[in-house]
């Protein structure tokens, strides 16, 4: 009943544009707000996930994973939340893998706040 897949999805978009586009319902302001609170929160949780891992803690690993998930879904970031869905998914974590994880989701998050910065730049101004 498992899937084929035995690695990490194959280079998912980084960004959804539908997605971002709904925060054009919400206003530039709240939206760059709301990304500001995430972008400082978003290094904190991705420690948490690898201090999860070099404890050997599954559960709370596949947790913390689904948290992180649900928050960079919001933002439309594809990738990641590809990423953090397959560590949801994995059935054990090596101690060692810690590191490794870390330093890949952390580029994954590079690339994409870089795309969210670059979509954010593309949109017209919206001042009165």
């Amino acid at each position: 009943m498992g899937s084929n897949n035995s690695g990490p999805p194959q280079q998912a978009p980084l960004l959804d544009y539908h997605q971002l586009e709904t925060f054009a319902v919400i206003g530039i302001a709240d939206y760059l707000r709301l990304l500001a609170e995430v972008i400082e929160d978003i290094p904190h949780q991705m420690a948490q996930i690898c201090s999860s891992i070099q404890e050997g803690n599954v559960p709370q690993t596949r947790a913390r994973a689904h948290g992180l998930r649900g928050l960079v879904a919001y933002f439309g970031c594809v990738a990641m939340t590809e990423r953090l869905a397959h560590l949801e998914n994995q059935e054990d974590f090596s101690p060692a893998q810690a590191s490794a994880i870390h330093a890949e989701l952390h580029a994954i998050w590079q690339q994409s706040l870089a795309a969210l910065n670059a979509w954010q730049q593309s949109l017209p101004d919206s001042e009165p």
